[in-house]
C-alpha cells in the first residue's frame, strides 16, 4: 500500500511549531521571540490550525494564553510528533559529523572520574599521546548506540549487562573510611562500635548490608545521606562521620592521609564492581581497543 500524499505537509509543520510553542511559552509574543518571527505571525499560524481543526485550542486570557481541554490533548500528540521530527534529523545530521576517530567518550560515574580515573590521565597521554579521551562524568547512564551514545562507559553493577560487551574492570570491595582526627579520638574494635557513631550513605545503602553481614541485622544507625558517592567520600574527609565506600575509590587518600579506616579488617564484598562496557568489541588497533587495554593494565597495577 502506498503512503498517503502529504501535499500541505511544511505548512501544517508550522503551524504546528507555532502552536506548540505558544501552549509551551503561554504568550503568542514569547513564542515569536523564540521563533525570530513576529507576534502576528504566531497568531495567524494558529488562527489557521484552529480554522483546519474547526475548534479552539487555547483559552484568550487577559494576560496570555492557555490551552483549552481539545488543546491539552492534542499538544501532548504534537510534542510527541515534533520530537520524533527533531531526533530523526539530528540522527541524521550525526552521520555527517563523526568525531575524529582518535577521540573516545566515556561515560562514568562522577567518583570513578575524580578518585581513580583522573588520577591516572597523564599515564595514558604518555602511553597514547594520539588519543585524547573525552569524559562524561555523570550518574545518568548514557546510551551505548544511536542518539547520545558514548563510546565507552565504566559503571558499577553486576552481570549480566543487558546489550552491552562488558568487561569486569574493578571488584568492589567496600571499606568504612573516616578523617584522622575522628578515628584518633574513638578506639573502635568491633563493627557493633561503629553503630553509635554518624555513619555516611549515599544511593548504595551499603551500610546496612554492611552490619547484616557482620551480624548486627536491624542495626539503627544515622548520618548525612548523599546522593554520590563522591559526595560521601569528601564529607568523610570534611570529618562529617563514616563513609563505607569501594576501597579503588579511597586508596590514594588512604595513602596521602586524608582518609583512615576506621575499622581494620572489615570489608564488604559485593558481587557488584566496576565494569566497562560498549556497544561491541572495539575493533583491533582502534582508539577504543587502546584505551581499554589501557584501562586493564591500570586495573590490574590496582589489584
Amino acid at each position: 500500500m502506498s503512503a498517503p500524499k502529504r501535499r500541505n505537509a511544511p505548512a501544517i509543520v508550522n503551524h504546528l511549531v507555532a502552536f506548540e510553542a505558544a501552549a509551551r511559552l503561554g504568550s503568542f509574543r514569547a513564542a515569536a521571540d523564540e521563533l525570530h518571527v513576529t507576534p502576528g505571525a504566531v497568531a495567524q499560524q494558529v488562527r489557521t490550525l484552529e480554522d483546519k481543526l474547526g475548534r479552539p485550542l487555547f483559552e484568550r486570557l487577559p494576560r496570555g494564553l492557555r490551552p483549552n481541554r481539545d488543546g491539552a490533548d492534542y499538544l501532548t500528540r504534537v510534542r510527541l510528533a515534533l520530537d520524533i521530527i527533531e531526533d530523526a534529523t539530528s540522527e541524521l545530521l550525526e552521520r555527517d559529523s563523526q568525531r575524529d576517530p582518535r577521540q573516545i567518550l566515556l561515560s562514568t560515574t562522577p567518583a570513578f572520574a575524580s578518585r581513580w580515573l583522573i588520577p591516572r590521565l597523564g599515564l595514558l597521554a604518555q602511553a597514547h599521546p594520539q588519543v585524547a579521551l573525552m569524559i562524561d562524568a555523570s550518574d545518568s547512564t548514557r546510551p551505548l548506540s544511536g542518539k547520545g551514545a558514548v563510546d565507552l562507559a565504566v559503571r558499577w553493577g553486576a552481570p549480566p549487562f543487558v546489550d552491552a560487551y562488558a568487561l569486569p574492570l574493578l571488584p568492589g570491595v567496600a571499606v568504612p573510611v573516616c578523617a584522622p582526627a575522628l578515628r584518633g579520638e574513638r578506639p573502635w574494635r568491633q563493627a557493633a562500635d561503629l553503630a553509635q557513631q554518624p555513619l555516611i550513605s549515599d544511593s548504595h545503602n551499603n551500610w546496612k548490608r554492611w552490619f547484616d553481614h557482620y551480624a548486627l541485622p536491624g542495626t539503627r544507625f544515622s548520618g548525612p545521606v548523599f546522593s554520590q558517592t563522591i559526595l560521601a567520600i569528601e564529607a568523610a574527609e570534611q570529618g562529617m562521620g563514616i563513609a563505607l565506600v569501594p576501597r579503588l575509590l579511597v586508596e590514594n587518600a588512604l595513602k596521602a592521609g586524608t582518609l583512615v579506616l576506621a575499622l581494620e579488617g572489615h570489608e564488604l564484598h559485593s558481587d557488584a564492581g566496576f565494569h566497562l562496557l560498549a556497544d561491541h568489541a572495539p575493533q583491533a588497533g582502534s582508539a577504543a581497543e587502546q584505551v581499554v587495554r589501557w584501562l586493564q593494565a591500570q586495573a590490574n597495577k590496582q589489584d
